[in-house]
Parts: structure tokens; sequence; C-alpha cells
């Protein structure tokens, strides 16, 4: 019997307001994401989940132009399936001053409990570097983890670690160590077969730097909409993966040990589910 695996499948979209198109323009794609995503939501209860990369103000740039969806956001943040804040927008740590990333969760925070609750997840995945102080200033605020993928050099040999401030305050830290970080499994494909092949590539990618028997699969990537149709892809999925009946819902299966002759791995089986960032620390 090899070691059990669990992998966590989390939907999101990576926002950045204004980069190669103009702020305006990338808000039209805005709209678009979060149309589509609320559309979703109301029609496919299995989809359970998305993250808004972490931010709040994506909120308030799509409800000033579509201001009648803000009860149908608030119920659906509210019973946990979009995932909000704890930032009010991503931070680039180095260009601003401690006050303002203190001010930038308390901000996020508070505009996130307006809608129903934020993510005590610290995700701050594409900053170009990490400040010492970082791990105080999420301790603060009851947040005891950071997840990123940029900013972190060779020094880094596994995915999960701890990370103290000069302080000595620590935070449990999820390393996206793949090269492609948050976009890891990006566009997944929606046949069966292809997405376990795709499952099966990627577990053979993280697997090696991993600490735990959980993998993090970011799907997702920059501005891109919600895959419509991704919970029954998985459950189709999880029947060519594992030895299990759909019924069960398991979340744990099997994987073979590493192979002592090539250093491969041999997969028994490998269950995918969606879930949360935070369901990915707790495992």
């Amino acid at each position: 019997m090899g070691e059990q695996l669990n992998i966590i499948l989390v939907p999101h979209t990576h926002w950045d307001r204004e980069w190669y198109q103009t702020f305006q323009q990338f808000r039209i794609r805005l709209v678009r994401t979060v149309d589509k995503l609320l559309d979703i939501l109301d029609r496919d209860d299995k989809f359970s989940h998305f993250m808004l990369d972490g931010q709040t103000i994506v909120l308030d740039d799509y409800l000033e132009v579509q201001p009648e969806q803000e009860e149908r956001l608030k119920r659906h943040i509210g019973a946990g399936r979009i995932q909000v804040g704890p930032w009010y927008l991503q931070p680039d740590e180095f260009l601003v001053s401690g006050e303002s990333l203190i001010r930038n969760l308390q901000i996020g925070l508070q505009r996130a409990a307006g809608f129903g609750g934020g993510m005590r997840i610290g995700y701050v995945p594409d900053c170009f570097g990490h400040i010492a102080q970082l791990p105080q200033i999420l301790q603060r605020f009851g947040i005891d983890n950071a997840i990123f993928w940029r900013g972190v050099g060779a020094e880094a040999h596994k995915s999960e670690f701890y990370w103290a401030a000069p302080d000595g305050t620590q935070v449990l830290v999820a390393h996206l160590a793949d090269p492609l970080g948050y976009s890891n499994a990006r566009l997944m494909p929606l046949e069966a077969e292809e997405f376990a092949t795709r499952v099966k590539l990627l577990t053979a990618q993280i697997l090696p730097r991993a600490t735990t028997n959980t993998l993090l699969f970011m799907n997702g990537s920059d501005h891109l909409e919600p895959q419509d149709g991704l919970p029954e892809t998985i459950e189709a999925a999880n029947g060519l993966l594992a030895q299990i009946s759909p019924e069960q819902e398991k979340i744990l299966t099997h994987v073979g040990h590493a192979d002592e002759n090539n250093n491969t791995r041999h997969f028994d089986g490998i269950d995918v589910r969606i879930g949360t960032l935070p369901q990915y620390i707790e495992a």
C-alpha cells in the first residue's frame, strides 16, 4: 500500500487591474469574468468555490459597472463559494511602507466582512520578493500562513516550510514551486481522460518537492474566467484515477512510493476535488 495523496484544486483568477491593457480595458474583462462566475454558481451547486486573487478591490471595480449584482455577490461570498481578501489589493511589498501594508489588510478584511467574510490566507503569489516582517504583520491579523510563487530563491528546497520574521514570529508557507506557480493547473482539459493525464503529469512535477500528502493545484491564471463544467469533469476523471465508488467522495487515495531504480513515482490512484486555500492549509 502506497502513501496517501490528497489533491486540492482551487479555481481562481489572478487579477492585475492595469498592466498591458488600461484599467478600463481590464475592467471590461473583469465584468465578463464575474458575470460568468455568478451565472455558474447560480446553476451549478457542484461548482463549490472560486477565489478572487486574495483581493477585495475587484468587487468595487465590478460593482461600479454592475451595482445590481451586489446581493448575488454577497450571497455567494457569505456562503463561502467566492473567496475574497484578506488584501484590499495585491501589494508590491517593496514599493510601499509597512503602514501601507497594514492598512491594506485592515481595509481588505473590513470590506470583505461587509460582503460576508474574508479569506484568512496570506496570499501574495506574485511579489518579486518579500519583506522580512511580513510574518509579523500577518500574525497580527490572525493569519498564520502565507502562500506565494515569486520571491523565493533556490534556498527553498521544499514546497512547505516555516518562515520566521526578525522577532521570531512564524507563519507556515506553501510555496508554489512549480515553474507555472499559481497557473500550474490553468485551463484544465474538460474531457475526462485528458484531464486525468494532466493530473498525473502535474502530480509528477509537484510531488518531489512536497513535504505533505496534500498537493495544491491552482486552476487559473492572469485574467482567466472560471471553467464551466469543471466539477463534472473531475467526477468523471476520478473514476479513471482511482478505484473508488463515486458516491464515496473520498478525498484521500493512494500513490505508490518512488521507484528505486529510476526515481519515478507509480500512481495507484488519484482523487481530485475542488477546494479552497484554507482547506489546503488545514489538510
